[in-house]
């Protein structure tokens, strides 16, 4: 049984229900298994040394835990748009509209950012593509022409993009099992000692980068209203998805530090730093691999990570196409984005208008690392919002389909999700942070503007609270957060030091989720009328 507006909303549903769980487990793994395991694994070993390997550990644990939250809410709510359409109803149009609004600055900057990884990677056959992970002129011509070919995929059909995530997942998990099954089995443990060179500050940092390794999981939940039997293909597939992906990053973690020849490499044995060492690999894995004289394997993995990125950007391009298409079908952006073509029956205007702010982002700002922790302060504060709906929406349960996926103790672990969620926000480091927060809360003038419009300041106060909160800490904060050369802010200013920092995030955290849930429980069904 379903609410009266869910079940109009499934039986005048435009679009036609093509994806099974296979397509979904293609789509969600494509879209995480992307640009992130191939370029940035290097960063990781910068910041925190041979335990990268922890650092992806502790990370994929609460990445999962985010992941099993939206399984819950995806199986009781199978709306398109999964990541804006349900914190909305829990939370209201105004902080909807925010979550979503910051959500979709996640989704096209993240696929610019996956897009141009991909053509960082033909650089190594065609010169010319890349220096480092910046492109030149030539090569964002290329970032923009594989970005018109993954629109025109879609624009053709859910099911094509569905078919091309499963093709290119299954090809890019073989070239990484192969460099995990030779690091492995060639495995210098003399890699991991000193395992922890920088300290857990070092982990820190490198776990905030690490988070765009793992983004990608919501996916599965955006195209709901495309998906056969939702309330049992979608969290089946998003756990399946996440034993997948965490399974192979932790290998991967082990070969890579197990792998490193110095000698080979030309470096200093131990120096991990990003001017001399580990992290000035443009290509970590292949390069990786050559010093080692795996040349073969080398070129392996080079072409693995063509066909990652490849996929990764076209499962993304689906995805983000998705989120204006609910917002404009909610009232909630401009009317055009909802319309649904005629011929192929997907969402063509959203996806080729979102398709263009990717081109935009390519165009201005062709280096990778920066724009990776800038989305994933944009996409963590959709996850700390879903959460809390989570804990918001078991207190209205004549929402929803009836027969769903239910998360033990999912209380807790929506408490634990919105609080970790909040930490990470900080670790991405000062002034990302501020400038993350500023993109987010830019989008709301055009809220003002938007036909079904709800102010409700009650309710949505919280939300300012939490973003400018969590902002005005990470200025406050430990000086080692910070991300050097950007925009020329100055900070942080050290005045709360580890690890009194992380205490007062924590209890900022709970205290704002506390705020949301009672400001909001019992109001779910005003916010969809």
């Amino acid at each position: 049984m379903q609410s009266t507006q869910n079940q109009d909303k499934e039986k005048n549903n435009p679009l036609k229900k093509e994806l099974g769980l296979w397509s979904l487990i293609g789509l969600g793994a494509g879209g995480i298994i992307g640009s992130g395991i191939f370029g940035l694994i290097a960063a990781y070993g910068a910041d925190a040394g041979p335990a990268l390997t922890l650092a992806i550990v502790l990370v994929g644990i609460i990445m999962t835990m985010l992941a099993l939250i939206y399984a819950e809410l995806g199986s009781r709510f199978p709306l398109t748009g999964g990541p804006y359409s349900i914190p909305r109803l829990a939370l209201g149009n105004s902080a909807g509209y925010l979550v979503g609004w910051g959500y979709f600055i996640y989704a096209f900057t993240g696929t610019a950012a996956i897009i141009d990884v991909f053509v960082a990677y033909v650089g190594f056959y065609v010169p010319g593509l890349a220096t480092g992970l910046t492109l030149t002129p030539l090569g964002i011509s290329i970032a923009l022409v594989a970005l018109a070919i993954f629109t025109v995929i879609n624009v053709f059909g859910v099911k094509w993009g569905g078919l091309f995530g499963i093709v290119t997942t299954v090809t890019k998990l073989i070239p990484l099992i192969l460099f995990a099954l030779v690091g492995l089995f060639y495995l210098n443990v003399g890699n991991f000692t000193p395992f922890m060179p920088f300290g857990w500050t070092g982990i820190a940092v490198a776990m905030a980068l690490a988070v765009f390794m793992f983004t990608g999981f919501e996916g599965i939940v955006i195209p709901s209203g495309e998906v056969k039997n939702p309330s049992r293909t979608i969290p089946r597939a998003l756990i399946i998805t996440m034993a997948i992906v965490v399974l192979v990053y932790v290998l991967i973690g082990i070969a890579f530090v197990g792998m490193i020849n110095w000698a080979g490499l030309g470096m200093h044995v131990g120096d991990w730093s990003y001017s001399t060492g580990i992290g000035s690999l443009s290509s970590p894995l292949s390069d990786v691999a050559k010093g080692a004289g795996y040349g073969l394997l080398a070129a392996v993995i080079t072409i693995g990570a063509i066909i990652s990125t490849a996929g990764a950007g076209s499962d993304w391009v689906l995805f983000q196409g998705r989120i204006p298409y609910a917002m404009a079908d909610d009232g909630l952006f401009p009317k055009p984005m909802d319309r649904v073509n005629s011929k192929y029956r997907t969402p063509a205007l959203s996806i080729i208008f979102a398709s263009f702010l990717t081109g935009i982002i390519q165009v201005l700002f062709p280096f990778f690392p920066n724009v990776v922790l800038l989305a994933s302060i944009t996409t963590l504060i959709p996850y700390a919002a879903a959460a809390v709906s989570l804990a918001i929406l078991r207190r209205s349960p004549q929402l929803g389909v009836v027969d769903h996926f239910r998360l033990p103790a999912g209380m807790a672990i929506a408490f634990l999700g919105f609080v970790l969620s909040s930490v990470l926000i900080y670790w991405a480091t000062w002034p990302l942070t501020l400038i993350g927060v500023i993109l987010t809360l830019v989008g709301f003038p055009l809220y003002l503007f938007t036909k079904n419009k709800k102010m409700e300041w009650r309710r949505q106060a919280w939300f300012w609270v939490y973003v400018v909160g969590l902002t005005v800490i990470s200025f406050l904060g430990d000086t080692n957060f910070i991300t050097s050369g950007v925009l020329s802010i100055p900070g942080p200013l050290g005045y709360v030091p580890l690890p009194y920092d992380m205490a007062v995030i924590v209890v900022f955290s709970a205290l704002i989720f506390l705020w949301a849930y009672r400001a909001n429980v019992g109001k779910a069904v005003e916010s969809t009328a």
